[in-house]
Parts: C-alpha cells; structure tokens; sequence
C-alpha cells in the first residue's frame, strides 16, 4: 500500500508540475530543472551517507531526497508564478537554476546526470557502496564540468535580441527579444 502511495504521490506532483510548465510553453524547463533537481537530491543523499541508502520498499529517503531537489531546483519558477518575481543571477543557489540552462546540449547534459544520480543510487540500495558512490560522483562532476563549459549568460536585454537562437533555451527571453511592434497584443512580458 506504501508503496502504491509513494508512486501516485510523485506522478500527481511531476503531472501537476509539467502542467504548470506547459501552460507557460516552458517544457524545456520542466525537464532540466527536473533531472537537475532530482539528480542533485539523490547524488548528495547518496555522497553523504557514505552509499548507504535504504533497501527495501520504495526507498522513502532517495523519494524524499529527488522531491527536496526538484522542488529546490524549481523554486525561482515558483517565485516568478506566484509573486511575479523575474529570474535573476542570484537565483543560481537553486540548483544552478539560470546557469543550467546554457550548458552544452542542456536537455540530454541534465538527463546524463539524472540518470547517473539514479543509478549510483541503485548501486547503494543493492549493496555496491562503491559503485554508488562512484556513479552519484560521476553525475556531480558531469554537472560541475557542464556548467564550467556553459555559454555565456545574456546580461542585457540587447544581448538576448543579439542571439534570437536563446528562444530555444528561455521562452520568457525570446518573446522579449521580440520587438515591441511584432509582438502578439496578448504578451505581458
């Protein structure tokens, strides 16, 4: 029955989510905010108990940890939602929240390390410490290395219109790059 519960509970939270992504156009973000959220929650679970995580049922500790990540890596997508607060700089103490974006190929970077962060766990619940430990590593050094190769961050509102290919990483960013006189009346950005 637990376990029955912890499944219905994540898919209702991670279709609320993507529902609220998906009303704002903004996919992308729903998914490397996810794996980045939940790759962080478990790799640091896994890092500081040394590859000891629980093994049996639906391990609470790694579900509470990835839900801790992933609601950390979301919060300035929360802030902006809910109090109208725009994303800036500082927001990168949530899980490299602006940076993650501009890594190289960010959706399959963010994925590779979700799914490192996941199997490291897997290692640890079945008993392979090292190998738990290793492979969550991997996953935090293939962040750090990501995030050390990012492109440059866009500072001005003439640098975001200067690379119209930003669209694809940002859509808040793009429909702002658009000049006034093309935009859609129904824009509020």
């Amino acid at each position: 029955m637990r376990r029955a519960l912890t499944v219905a509970a994540v898919v209702g939270f991670e279709s609320y989510l993507y529902w609220q992504y998906a009303a704002h156009g903004a996919q992308f973000h729903y998914f490397i905010h996810g794996f980045t959220g939940v790759a962080a929650g478990v790799a640091v679970l896994v890092l500081v108990r040394g590859g000891r995580v629980s093994t049996r049922g639906p391990a609470l500790d790694v579900v509470l940890a990835a839900a801790a990540g992933r609601l950390l890596s979301a919060m300035p997508d929360v802030l902006f939602l809910a109090a109208d607060l725009p994303h800036e700089r500082w927001m990168d103490v949530f899980v490299a929240h602006i940076s993650v974006h501009f890594v190289p190929a960010p959706v399959a970077a963010t994925f590779t390390v979700f799914v490192l962060a996941v199997a490291g766990a897997t290692a640890a619940a079945l008993g392979r410490r090292l190998a738990g430990l290793v492979t969550a590593g991997a996953a935090v050094v293939l962040l750090v290395v990501g995030l050390a190769a990012r492109a440059p961050i866009p500072r001005t509102l003439e640098e975001v219109r200067e690379r119209p290919g930003i669209a694809l990483r940002c859509p808040l960013l793009a429909s702002a790059a658009i000049p006034p006189s093309l935009r859609r009346p129904s824009s509020n950005v």
